[in-house]
């Protein structure tokens, strides 16, 4: 009796030791209130994990699973993120990013970082000590709409819940410019095309992630003034027209119309990719692509000089700078273009020819100035034509004014390689670089 007492006594402590260790395997998560099923849910070392199908039932991004290579990849507004089992640095469009812990694979699910959640989606993870659970409340622009009347025009933002912001003004064009903070986009319109008298149109990014920011570009056809207001979860961008404000700003510019096309008023940065540390591209002769990318810039920034032109160059001299520094300087300066110059590398050795890139939310003016220069390059070179392409690289991205990314020839091509290394090439890509900003504003003079 005394040992079936005993047994008793053993067992139940048994069954109080496993799920305690159960439920501190798996905390409670709350998403937006809701509980979530603890199936999706691991501990590992302390970091939380969750199954990547939550993504696509969250936050509906499309998810792909690639068994052979132990990658996830996720589609996230029109942004790829790739993720590798075992692998503690993620990919966001080809950028590294260092997560917390390892994606792993689970009794058959990936289960990925949850902190890694908030740098893609934003929001806010908390720990709520009295119902011992991680909650996340996510935060989304879920809506963007129009009103337009006679002399006033609200753009309506809707979100989760109001967060930190940024509005700036910029010109050339004209633009008004909502950077939010810590927040993603939830099915909405990267377009919307308006075409009043105040507004040309609206185009909507995931500017950034970690922390994930939302830009809201407002292209303005004219206006006297604006203001931001706030409205529970709502902001209301307010444009102002006053006829009698912008008749004086016409005939000021026209009486400045010399001056606005003055070329040394053309503020124009040179960025020549890599630098330090970061050699870039490696050439099979063992040619770098930080020293190409410097040799053609500076050749470049004399014949722009020599034209008249104002240049900056992100760096005069072999140092690493951070793509986010090069695209701050130009902003901070208010530069009118900026252009990254490059040299490209593929796994095939033949692989050859010239392309430029643009950001896919690019404006028309900008496609413009890439289709100049490429066309310029094009015919000085004689190289294949790899025509214009779209990326969402950081110093496209996080640029504020028209901005191209060249990539000049393949440096793992030996023979485009030995052109890279030689001085008369480089200034044939050069003068093609400099025809193509020259086409570029003498168009704009036309228009």
């Amino acid at each position: 009796m005394r040992i079936k007492y005993r047994l008793s006594i053993l067992i139940f402590a048994l069954m109080i030791i496993f799920s305690l260790a159960a439920e501190a395997q798996n905390p409670k998560l709350l998403f937006n209130g809701q509980e979530i099923s603890w199936e999706s849910i691991k501990v590992i070392k302390g970091r939380t994990l969750i199954s990547a199908r939550f993504i696509s039932e969250k936050f509906g991004d499309e998810i792909e699973w690639d068994n052979k290579y132990k990658k996830l990849k996720i589609n996230s507004n029109g942004v790829g993120v790739l993720l590798e089992i075992n692998n503690r640095i993620a990919l966001i469009d080809n950028k590294p990013m260092p997560l917390d812990a390892k994606p792993r694979l689970i009794d058959g699910q990936v289960m990925v970082p949850l902190r890694f959640l908030t740098r893609l989606y934003g929001g806010k993870l908390s720990w709520d000590a009295n119902t011992k659970s991680i909650n996340y409340t996510t935060n989304r622009v879920n809506n963007i709409s129009v009103k337009t009347f006679h002399r006033n025009s609200k753009v309506v933002i809707d979100l989760d819940s109001l967060t930190k912001y940024d509005l700036n003004l910029y010109h050339q064009p004209t633009r008004l410019v909502l950077d939010i903070n810590n927040v993603s986009l939830n099915k909405v319109k990267n377009l919307i095309p308006i075409n009043s008298t105040m507004i040309k149109r609206v185009r909507v990014s995931q500017y950034k992630f970690d922390p994930a920011i939302v830009r809201i570009a407002v292209d303005i056809n004219s206006m006297s003034s604006y203001h931001i207001v706030e409205d529970q979860s709502q902001l209301i961008l307010n444009i102002q027209n006053n006829s009698q404000v912008i008749t004086s700003s016409i005939i000021s510019d026209v009486n400045d119309l010399k001056k606005e096309f003055d070329l040394s008023k053309r503020k124009i940065v040179i960025d020549a990719g890599h630098g330090g540390h970061d050699p870039g591209a490696i050439g099979v002769m063992g040619l770098q692509e930080k020293q190409v990318n410097y040799q053609i810039a500076k050749k470049v920034e004399a014949l722009l000089k020599e034209k008249g032109f104002n240049t900056i160059m992100t760096r005069d001299n072999d140092y690493f700078i951070s793509l986010s520094k090069r695209a701050e300087r130009a902003n901070r300066i208010n530069a009118d273009i900026f252009v990254s110059i490059h040299a490209n590398s593929n796994a095939r050795a033949s692989a050859s020819g010239t392309a430029t890139y643009g950001h896919w939310d690019a404006t028309k003016d900008n496609w413009a100035l890439a289709w100049y220069v490429q066309s310029e390059i094009i015919k000085r070179t004689g190289l294949q034509d790899n025509g214009l392409k779209a990326a969402n690289f950081a110093v496209l991205r996080q640029t504020d004014m028209p901005a191209i990314l060249i990539e000049t020839a393949f440096l793992s091509n030996p023979s485009e390689e030995k052109l890279l290394a030689s001085k008369e090439f480089q200034q044939r890509s050069a003068e093609g670089i400099v025809a193509g900003i020259e086409k570029y504003y003498e168009n704009k003079k036309e228009n």
